[in-house]
């Protein structure tokens, strides 16, 4: 009996897009009931804790009865646009610091969660839509493989300077009090640590839908329309994309390269 595929009414993704929009939405309350009401220390608590408690809800409860909202958004690349948009919601609580107070504190340090529970909404929201494109796809073939060790290398050392780059930012400004400084290194610092782990082995799939990816726990699709073509090398199989790194597949992590390369070969010109 065939199962059915995720859904994107599921009790998680909804709880996860209530608290994104729980620390978005809960500053600006604060910040109202502190000017109209008072700026009595618990008052402004409560009010934190209810208003955050009431949007969960509130996102998890619409969420919920939205059907495909998940793969429809996993779909674009706006759903990265959830985690971009509290970099400028943190910003403001910064700058407006001698305006708000703590609310803009609470501003700031919101806006930075804000940030990681978009990135994980846009994971999520990816992962619905591979499993929803994919539930009635035929796998061709599927490998696991990592960068070859010489561009491996090479990503390492890029990967390395700007993470050089990121904690002297963060050091400069811990030393001369520039918190905006700190703020920046602080976001780049996972950039490079980041981008070295993706040259690290992956299992992936080719199918007529297109390239996945799978990890522990998220899935990725890459359709054919976004690759140029594609060349076996030396060390690698290379699927190229223009303005963007290319896919790159270590020959010796590959158990048959030469039945991988064929499988791709089906829906890829070769460059």
């Amino acid at each position: 009996m065939k199962t059915e595929p995720e859904r994107s009414g599921d009790p998680l993704f909804g709880v996860v897009t209530g608290l994104y929009l729980a620390l978005l939405a809960t500053p600006p309350v604060v910040f109202a009931v502190g000017r109209l009401v008072t700026s009595d220390g618990a008052v402004l608590y409560g009010t934190t804790v209810s208003a955050a408690t009431a949007v969960v809800g509130l996102g998890w409860l619409t969420t919920a009865r939205v059907d495909d909202l998940a793969p429809r958004v996993g779909a674009t690349r706006l759903r990265w646009t959830l985690a971009v948009l509290p970099v400028g919601y943190a910003l403001l609580g910064f700058v407006a610091l001698d305006v708000a107070g703590v609310v803009a504190i609470l501003a700031f340090f919101f806006g930075t969660g804000a940030m990681v529970g978009g990135f994980v909404l846009g994971v999520m929201a990816r992962t619905r839509h591979a499993v929803t494109v994919l539930d009635d796809v035929e796998t061709e073939c599927e490998f696991r493989a990592g960068w070859p060790s010489a561009a491996k290398h090479r990503l390492g050392l890029v990967a390395a300077a700007a993470t050089a780059l990121a904690f002297g930012c963060f050091l400069a400004g811990t030393f001369t009090d520039r918190m905006l400084l700190q703020y920046v290194g602080q976001l780049l610092i996972p950039v490079g640590l980041v981008s070295y782990t993706s040259a690290e082995p992956r299992t992936f799939t080719v199918s007529s839908a297109g390239l996945e990816q799978r990890l522990p726990v998220a899935r990725r699709l890459v359709g054919w329309d976004a690759f140029d073509g594609y060349s076996r090398t030396a060390d690698a199989l290379v699927l190229h994309r223009r303005w963007r790194l290319d896919h790159r597949f270590a020959l010796a992590d590959i158990d048959d390269p030469d039945a991988v390369g064929a499988a791709i070969g089906r829906y890829l010109p070769a460059a």
